[in-house]
């Protein structure tokens, strides 16, 4: 396949602009093949897939260096000292602290039945902005709590080094949203935002259709509405023809007259609906998706949460894969599936995936429903999602857990698993990940299941740049705050990288990091658009290290239509593509 040239600059020392102008390349250059090159913590290895190996990677000296001579991937690369340090925090274990008031995300979001969120840098400042909405057309004495006269509009919050401020540049509506995505949709460079809704058609506030906005240098206004007769749930943005627009997947639940739809990106903000044109089946029903490439052919796929057919994408649109892996045994008329998250498992750099739930059994009946967690087995592009819930050690919930995170909240080089269900101590019920035993990675509950308190929704950030991850939860009662934990536990080493200069690029992308001399690889984790149960997932990937000897690592990214990008960054920090 042909890989478009690579249009970012890249600001990797300071004062150092460079842009790189790369040559196509065939999927087959990135993919791995086993060789010697254990990563660490897994039993999988890696060889050609190896910094060196990707004859097309453009180094952080550019396609072309300071002397006018070509760069390669085995050309040194300048240091980046990182855009902001944390050294790893003492101490052992998972532990929260909640500083939801702390933070200034009390008093902005009372009277809201929270559901829907989404992060991003939406003012280029480097702190992560959250939009945050719910189902507003309930009846005024529904949201009469903790001191609100009204429902809440829907909220967009700038993050800074204090916490978060209310933008009044915004002008939220109250309707019944239910999900939304940041994503630069007209492609200047800063992020606009779709907001997904859930109609119902009866009155103007639950009538209200998916809505998306422009963001004009920080001045918000709403570009365009899209009709549809389902209800929408979620939304992945990526530019699914390659013209250079941001295509959009609309996810609808089963409760509306219409299906999952597929919208072209007409330019100027229209959109038109290309669902049979791309081979979209007209009765997909889904409460979440999510975009990548399972097969490893170059073209990003998607899976739907509660349906055994997966999308496989291609130069003309999208086949179907039927994995019965992904079915659902179901207890009650109200049981569905839900959010999906992302990542390497089990160190092989294929996508793995765990899928949360929306079963009100767990509730009203008593069922002990367990997240799944699924390793993709795949093979010279045929799809294969193989399901190891129980060998992973993952235990049934007393309540619904529709969101989940794939993040290592310790930073001890294990990926864990955040759920949105709550503990008996009201914070987030993670499995912590122990290790890769016999190709299955096993994981550990933290803290005792509760049995009924949940969130519907969330988003993971180092949002306070201590170099350990946070959480963000959405609250559906009034009643309740909508909390954001701080990690509070000792870590290990990590590193994180924003690669939003890479724009609609960003989405699928894979980002590996490596040892400083490229011989092992120590973390792969992919770019996604949305995320867990209809969020907007942030640009930025916190990966953790364990403990490493080295100062520096190699970070090698590899977009879905361009080339690899590698750079060197500093050990615990913090770096963005394109400058601090």
């Amino acid at each position: 396949m042909t890989h478009r040239p690579l249009r970012v600059l890249l600001w990797l020392t300071a004062g150092a602009v460079v842009a790189a102008a790369c040559g196509g390349s065939s999927s087959d250059e990135q993919a791995d093949t086993p060789g010697d090159n254990t990563q660490v913590g897994s039993s999988a290895t890696a060889d050609s897939g190896s910094p060196e190996a990707a004859d097309d990677t453009t180094s952080s000296d550019g396609a072309e260096g300071s002397d006018g001579s070509e760069g390669s991937a085995g050309s040194d690369a300048p240091d980046d000292v990182g855009c902001w340090p944390a050294e790893p925090a003492e101490g052992d274990g998972v532990a929260w602290n909640r500083v939801t008031d702390e933070v200034g995300l009390v008093e902005p979001l009372t009277g809201m039945h929270g559901h829907a969120t989404a992060a991003g840098d939406v003012n280029g400042d480097g702190w992560t902005d959250l939009f945050v909405g719910g189902f507003a057309g309930r009846e005024v004495e529904a949201c009469e709590f903790r001191g609100a006269d009204a429902p809440s509009p829907d909220r967009l919050l700038l993050g800074g080094p204090d916490g978060f401020a209310v933008d009044d540049r915004f002008a939220g509506e109250r309707a019944r949203t239910s999900g939304a995505t940041f994503a630069d949709l007209d492609a200047d460079g800063d992020l606009d935002l779709v907001v997904v809704r859930n109609p119902r058609h009866d009155g103007e506030i639950s009538s209200r259709p998916t809505t998306v906005y422009e963001n004009d240098d920080g001045e918000w206004r709403i570009a365009t509405t899209i009709e549809s007769a389902g209800r929408g749930r979620a939304v992945a943005i990526f530019d699914i023809d390659r013209d250079g627009l941001a295509d959009l997947v609309l996810a609808a639940d089963r409760f509306g007259d219409g299906p999952t739809r597929l919208y072209r990106n007409e330019g100027g903000f229209e959109f038109s609906d290309a669902s049979d044109e791309w081979g979209l089946p007209d009765d997909m029903f889904t409460l979440a998706l999510a975009a990548v490439d399972l097969n490893d052919d170059g073209w990003l796929d998607v899976v739907v949460s509660g349906d055994e057919r997966v999308l496989m994408g291609g130069p003309d649109g999208f086949t179907v894969s039927v994995q019965e892996s992904l079915r659902w045994e179901l207890y009650g008329d109200e049981d569905d599936p839900a959010g999906i998250a992302v990542g390497d498992l089990d160190g092989d750099q294929r996508p793995d995936l765990v899928i949360g739930h929306h079963f009100n059994s767990t509730i009203d009946d008593g069922v002990a429903v367990p997240i799944r967690v699924f390793l993709n087995r795949s093979s010279d592009g045929e799809l294969r999602l193989d399901e190891v819930t129980d060998q992973a050690g993952i235990p049934g919930l007393w309540t619904k857990s529709p969101h989940v995170a794939l993040v290592d909240v310790d930073n001890d080089g294990l990926t864990d698993i955040v759920t949105s269900a709550a503990t008996q101590d009201d914070v987030p019920f993670v499995l912590r990940g122990t290790g890769i035993d016999d190709s299955i990675p096993r994981f550990e509950p933290i803290g005792e299941p509760g049995d009924g308190q949940y969130w519907v929704t969330g988003v993971v950030d180092d949002f306070d740049r201590d170099g350990r991850s946070d959480v963000f939860l959405v609250e559906w009662e009034p009643a309740l705050e909508s909390p954001l934990f701080r990690s509070s536990g000792g870590s290990q080493d990590w590193v994180s990288i924003d690669v939003a200069a890479l724009g609609l690029d960003a989405a699928g992308a894979r980002v590996e990091i490596w040892t400083n001399d490229g011989d092992t690889r120590l973390a792969t984790t992919w770019i996604e658009t949305t995320t867990g149960y209809a969020a907007g997932a942030p640009t930025v990937t916190h990966l953790g290290l364990g403990e490493i000897d080295d100062d520096e690592v190699r970070i090698v990214i590899r977009p879905i239509s361009l080339d690899p990008i590698e750079m060197t960054v500093a050990v615990n920090s913090g770096s963005r593509l394109g400058g601090c």
